[in-house]
C-alpha cells in the first residue's frame, strides 16, 4: 500500500470541512473510507467511467482514479485524498485534496503543461469521475460527522 501523499507535492485543494472538536476522528477517518470503498465497489451506485479504488489509512483514505499504462497494468491517474488534521486555532479539519497520478499524463495528445497547477487542472478536467466523487462528498461528510460524535 502506497503512502498518503506529502502536502508539499503539487496539489489542489478540493475541500476542507472543519470538524466538531467532540469527533471521534479514527471513527470519522474509518466511516469516511467506507463511504470511498462503498462508491468504488458498487457500480450500482455511479456508472464510473474509470476504474476507482479507495485505500485507508489512519488519519484518512485515498481514492485513486486507474488508467491503463502503455505496459498493460493499471495505475492512478488523480487520487482524491481526504486526511483529518490538526489545525492550530480551528481543531480538527478534514482535508480533502487532489494529487497527480502516474498515469496522470498517460495518453496525452499534446505537451503537457509545465505549470503545476495548469496541469492539475488538465487532469482534473480528464477524469468527469472526479465531479461525481465530489459532488456525493457534502453529505458523506454530514452523515460521518453526526454518527462519529
Amino acid at each position: 500500500m502506497r503512502a498518503l501523499r506529502p502536502t508539499s507535492e503539487p496539489h489542489i485543494q478540493m475541500g476542507t470541512a472543519k470538524l466538531p472538536g467532540d469527533i471521534n476522528q479514527a471513527a470519522f477517518a474509518e466511516y469516511m473510507y467506507q463511504w470511498a470503498a462503498t462508491l468504488t465497489q458498487s457500480g450500482a451506485n455511479f456508472p464510473f467511467i474509470l476504474p476507482v479504488k479507495a485505500d485507508k489509512y489512519a488519519t484518512g483514505w485515498k481514492i485513486s482514479l486507474l488508467k491503463k499504462m502503455p505496459e498493460g497494468n493499471f495505475d492512478a491517474a488523480g487520487v482524491i485524498q481526504g486526511t483529518v488534521e490538526e489545525v492550530p486555532g480551528a481543531g480538527p479539519v478534514c482535508m480533502i485534496r487532489f494529487f497527480e497520478g502516474p498515469a496522470g499524463m498517460v495518453d496525452r495528445r499534446t505537451a503537457a503543461p509545465s505549470d503545476p497547477q495548469q496541469r492539475l487542472n488538465t487532469i482534473i478536467e480528464s477524469l468527469p469521475d472526479v465531479d461525481t466523487i465530489m459532488s456525493t462528498m457534502p453529505v458523506a461528510l454530514r452523515n460521518g460527522v453526526a454518527k462519529c460524535r
